[in-house]
């Protein structure tokens, strides 16, 4: 099993900030970094973009070219089954792929959401049945904060809230990118 690689800053990685104007160059310089990254990732995805949009119109033709060869074979197999397939089967397979039917397992729409619900309600417990309705409960948590007083003593339930360092320099126009004032 590999080793876990070490997480922690070494001291040898840290700068160290002494006064006001160094933390304030340091916050600059964040900053600048933080600009390089979203330019960066800027350029990335527009190079996606311009990836995907040259790939869409082949990726069109082909599969509208599948589509074509695809519903003219099933034309053929649906008129010729009787002869293309062995008798009590349901496909076949050629020595360059498998044509055929399936029928995938049942699936079941339901609209009119509560009506469905109502009726099924009543025809449950007119049959006796159990199995028609699942019922779900689960915690609702913005429930759980706006009420932490009540509940704080119920065993499982633990209330967190930390204080978080941030650091959120201003935006760094990027004329300012080849600025590198670095604290000393």
């Amino acid at each position: 099993m590999a080793k876990q690689p070490n997480r922690r800053v070494n001291s040898d990685d840290m700068l160290s900030v002494c006064s006001s104007e160094e933390l304030e160059q340091t916050i600059f310089r964040i900053g600048q970094l933080q600009t390089e990254l979203e330019i960066a990732t800027a350029h990335t995805n527009q190079t996606i973009e311009d990836a995907k949009a040259s790939l869409k119109d082949k990726t069109t033709a082909i599969n509208n070219e599948i589509k074509v060869l695809s519903k003219s074979a099933q034309i053929f197999f649906t008129a010729n089954q009787q002869d293309i397939v062995p008798a009590g089967k349901k496909s076949r397979v050629f020595d360059v792929g498998e044509i055929g039917t399936r029928t995938p397992p049942l699936s079941v729409t339901v609209k009119n959401g509560q009506d469905v619900i109502d009726a099924l309600k009543k025809l449950q417990e007119q049959l006796k049945l159990s199995d028609l309705l699942s019922v779900k409960t689960s915690v609702n948590k913005p429930g759980l904060i706006k009420h932490r007083e009540k509940i704080k003593d119920i065993p499982g339930i633990t209330f967190n809230q930390k204080e978080q360092f941030f650091i959120k320099p201003v935006h760094v126009p990027i004329e300012h990118l080849t600025e590198t004032e670095q604290p000393a």
